[in-house]
């Protein structure tokens, strides 16, 4: 064990092994390995090889079975991985006065709402009216483009269906992906990503979803959003090469 334990918010690391997914395996710089609480259930195949840089943070206590959680991985620059993070992101950046695209500045943000029988992250009111607002973190990325999840998830899925629900009711909603990396300039829907979450993206934003996406800065202890990223829509046969995002 070292003699000098390390700050609690940034434990330098290097990547051993993923021995499931909420678990990483890690070396801290004495040699010691560790296992530490990985707060993301994304493949991350693109972060999760050997020797690769992390940080952990020393938070554990009862109940928890790791005493650390991994925040960060390098990649070229930090990338941030508490996927949880990422609704709590965009309500600080609308309530500090930026826009929600086309619906305008926020008045007002509630958290974990129901509707169409799921929980949403993020009601707004905006200058155009309420917003219903489902956020997905991201942290993929290809020649300074961010790219949606490689992973399959029928819920997330679901949460776009039910935003097509809500505004085929008259409602308005936005799917929101917030890319908590510092290296992007926009987001492709298309690439390598899973054809699921492709087509879902598709389909919702066809039915009236407003599509946003927003970039971060990130330090070893921090993250925030400071800008939105314009939205990418790959050509597909018989089908637009741009569409307008809102």
């Amino acid at each position: 064990m070292s003699s000098k334990p390390p700050r609690p918010d940034v434990v330098p690391a290097r990547f051993v092994a993923r021995p499931n997914r909420f678990l990483v395996l890690a070396e801290l710089e004495d040699g010691e390995q560790v296992h530490a609480y990985l707060p993301n259930t994304g493949r991350l195949t693109h972060l999760t090889t050997p020797k690769r840089p992390l940080i952990l943070r020393r938070d554990g206590a009862p109940p928890r079975r790791t005493e650390y959680t991994v925040t960060r991985a390098w990649d070229g620059c930090w990338v941030a991985l508490e996927a949880s993070l990422a609704p709590r992101l965009l309500a600080d950046w609308l309530l500090a006065g930026h826009p929600l695209g086309g619906f305008g500045k926020a008045t007002a943000v509630k958290r974990e709402v129901t509707a169409e029988g799921h929980r949403l992250d993020l009601m707004v009111k905006s200058e155009t009216g309420p917003v219903w607002v489902e956020v997905k973190s991201g942290g993929r990325s290809t020649d300074r483009t961010a790219l949606l999840s490689a992973t399959p998830s029928m819920r997330g899925v679901s949460h776009l269906e039910a935003l097509a629900r809500l505004v085929a009711k008259g409602e308005h909603a936005a799917a929101a992906f917030v890319i908590q990396r510092p290296d992007v300039d926009a987001l492709l829907i298309g690439g390598d990503a899973d054809p699921g979450w492709i087509a879902a993206v598709r389909t919702a934003h066809s039915g009236g979803v407003a599509i946003a996406a927003f970039g971060c800065q990130v330090t070893e202890t921090e993250v925030e959003i400071d800008r939105e990223l314009p939205v990418i829509w790959e050509d597909q046969p018989g089908g637009p090469k741009t569409e307008r995002v809102f």
